[in-house]
């Protein structure tokens, strides 16, 4: 037996004042003179030892009652090893939290945080019941909360970290909230991490810990790191006729010693070594790599800096395409001699040998499904009618990615441009409108979508507001057409309407200066160009993503896209209603490759360089920010236990019920009557003498 406070067991000495008191009061025989024995009455010797014996129990008693208080105030308890055959009490629930975060790659990191994970395990009673948690940025419970000792090992056998930044609180939350069905009252999270400073958000501001939940942080990042990582890539593209002037921008970034040291990158076009340059000696330097210009074609890459003892971020992936000349083709029937609308969008996209897009001109007969297939922005303009055949073939034109971009003119025949611009889902033309004929002076753009691709350029500049329209077509939208812009009339001014891959685009006045001035404006040439830009898609396509980052993927619903990742692996995502699957496992750096039928998609992956930089917290301030303020941090093992002991155990309670019922005893007996005997009065014998 061991005692919580004991200093009280001095108290026992207390209980020998009983034996003391009792020698002290001890009665003496007294001699007292009287005349004569004949009217008493003689003691008998039964009676002399039956109070002898009294006071001797009576004695035993106040001294036991004084011993057990003194025991009951210093609060014994028995060592629970001492006590195999009963209950463990103090079984457990825990959660043991694992960060698999890429900064946990840095040395041997992540494996000191297993080890420690295992070693705790093997340290948990038979009953406590336990689960594992793995997070990064997410968070995945691997186990169930249970006395599974075999599956707890395994899980934590063949973890590994990830390639994901670290996110400390949906984590904490998890545990937290896994913690509140445990069946045990001893509720414990045990954090096992570098404690990266960029994991510990504004979140915590607003939370804390449940008080009841021990919190225990153990850090894995004793010695101070240093660490070289790639940063803020850059690739940029100049065309010089079919061919691409490539210029690659790279940041390096240093931490502790890296940052004074030079590094070599390497630069990896196809697999194929194309130049090595060295570093700056400096924490954040840039390198530069100018390839010679390259051919059409889909060009992966990388760019390598010189391995450390954290090698996840030495490496950035990158993928771009290199293609001909988009070929625009200008279908416009009006005469040669009248301002074409044809002439001002040529002389705005500079179809020169060193322009951004090749032009083709030509009429409504080139509105064949072969034809179309050859160009990549179709504008018809000032056109009078279409043919059934001709619309046909420019809606599958559209629906397989295409784009058609209308305007108007003095040929065009609202009623008979009606049917065609209906069956392309846009809306009904009802007629031309001179704006002074509804208001009193010319109309201007009075309201556009700043967030959309064509606009976006604008913001901050009125200059789009500045051209004047004297006349335009009056078009009632479908419910399925976005309006992107308006007149101050409220009609619209530009329209769009998303059809299968493609889109079609309708601009409601002219492109050249019959009914505008619009054309030698300063806005005219950067709105040309935003409109192409949006008809090719190239605002839309996206090369480059982050671990983690969800990969859009467009088709026609039920499609079935094939995506191979880095290390090999094949997923199928299909292509929902909407026209639009997602693919989500990139949780690997590297290239991938998309594939639906003929048409692929590559694109690359990389980490999140705000993972590189690995300033870290202390265990301290880490349990600070997750515990409430009222809180302080855990006692040292030893006077905490083994008050959860006594208090579990609570032997003083039965100490105090004892004495309670000793005093109780006391009470009684040393207040009872002895029973009173008839003893016959003493005979004198022959000798005078009372026998």
């Amino acid at each position: 037996m061991s005692f919580l406070n004991a200093f009280f067991l001095f108290a026992l000495s207390a209980a020998v004042l009983p034996v003391v008191f009792h020698l002290v009061r001890k009665m003496k025989a007294k001699q007292v003179p009287f005349s004569s024995l004949m009217f008493l009455k003689a003691t008998p010797k039964e009676r002399v030892r039956r109070r002898r014996l009294r006071d001797v129990l009576l004695m035993a008693v106040r001294a036991g009652l004084l011993a057990l208080l003194a025991l009951a105030f210093a609060r014994p308890y028995l060592p629970e090893r001492a006590l195999p055959f009963l209950a463990d009490p103090q079984n457990r629930s825990l959660v043991l939290m694992i960060d698999r975060s890429y900064s946990m790659q840095y040395g041997d990191r992540f494996e000191q945080a297993r080890a420690e994970a295992l070693r705790r395990l093997d340290a948990a009673g038979p009953d406590d019941e336990i689960t594992v948690l793995a997070f990064d940025d997410v968070v995945q419970q691997l186990t169930p909360l249970s006395t599974d000792r075999t599956l707890h090992r395994t899980v934590l056998e063949n973890l590994r970290p990830g390639y994901r930044t670290t996110d400390f609180y949906m984590p904490l939350r998890r545990a937290e909230e896994i913690l509140a069905d445990a069946r045990h009252q001893d509720r414990r999270i045990v954090l096992l991490s570098d404690f990266q400073q960029n994991g510990w958000g504004g979140s915590f501001e607003n939370w804390t810990l449940d008080p009841a939940i021990r919190f225990e942080p153990v850090s894995v990042a004793q010695d101070a790191a240093d660490n070289a990582s790639l940063d803020a890539f850059t690739l940029t593209r100049q065309r010089t006729g079919d061919r691409v002037a490539v210029r690659l921008d790279a940041r390096v970034r240093g931490q502790g010693a890296p940052a004074k040291a030079r590094k070599e990158v390497t630069l990896r076009l196809d697999g194929a070594v194309v130049d090595r340059r060295a570093s700056p000696p400096v924490a954040a330097g840039q390198v530069t790599f100018l390839p010679p210009p390259l051919d059409g074609g889909v060009y992966r890459g990388s760019l390598a800096l010189t391995d450390d003892k954290l090698a996840a971020d030495n490496r950035y992936y990158f993928t771009f395409p290199v293609e001909p000349r988009p070929v625009i083709l200008l279908v416009d029937e009006a005469p040669r001699g009248t301002r074409r609308d044809a002439f001002f969008l040529e002389k705005a996209l500079l179809p020169a040998d060193d322009g951004p897009y090749r032009i083709v001109t030509g009429g409504r007969g080139r509105l064949t499904a072969a034809e179309l297939r050859r160009h990549r922005v179709v504008f018809l303009s000032n056109l009078r009618t279409l043919t059934p055949a001709q619309t046909d073939a420019l809606r599958r034109y559209v629906e397989d990615g295409g784009s058609v971009i209308f305007s108007f003119g003095d040929r065009a025949d609202a009623t008979a441009l009606a049917g065609p611009l209906r069956t392309l889902g846009v809306g009904t033309p009802t007629g031309r409108v001179t704006a002074r004929a509804v208001q009193p002076f010319d109309a201007v753009i009075g309201t556009v979508d700043l967030r959309h691709p064509i606009f976006s350029i604008f913001v901050g500049t009125g200059a789009i507001f500045r051209p004047v329209f004297r006349t335009y077509m009056r078009l009632l939208p479908d419910t399925s057409a976005v309006v992107l812009g308006r007149y101050d009339t409220e009609d619209p001014f530009l329209l769009e309407r998303r059809l299968g891959r493609g889109e079609v685009l309708v601009y409601t006045a002219t492109f050249n200066a019959d009914w505008t001035d619009f054309p030698v404006q300063e806005m005219y040439v950067p709105f040309v160009y935003q409109l192409v830009r949006h008809a090719l898609h190239e605002s839309d396509v996206r090369y480059d993503f982050r671990v983690g980052d969800p990969v859009p993927l467009t088709g026609r619903p039920g499609d079935v896209w094939d995506v191979q990742t880095p290390d090999d692996r094949l997923f199928k995502v299909p292509v929902e209603a909407a026209g639009q699957g997602f693919f989500r496992e990139t949780d690997a750096p590297g290239l991938y490759v998309a594939a639906l039928g003929r048409r692929q998609y590559h694109f690359a992956v990389n980490v999140d360089p705000a993972e590189s930089d690995l300033a870290v917290r202390d265990p301290e301030e880490a349990y600070a920010a997750v515990v409430p303020p009222s809180e302080t941090l855990p006692a040292p093992p030893a006077s905490q236990a083994l008050e959860a002991v006594e208090q579990r155990q609570k032997l003083w309670r039965f100490l105090v019920l004892l004495a309670l019922a000793l005093f109780a005893f006391e009470t009684y007996y040393a207040h009872r009557q002895a029973p009173v005997r008839n003893v016959s009065p003493p005979r004198p014998n022959p000798s005078g003498r009372v026998a």
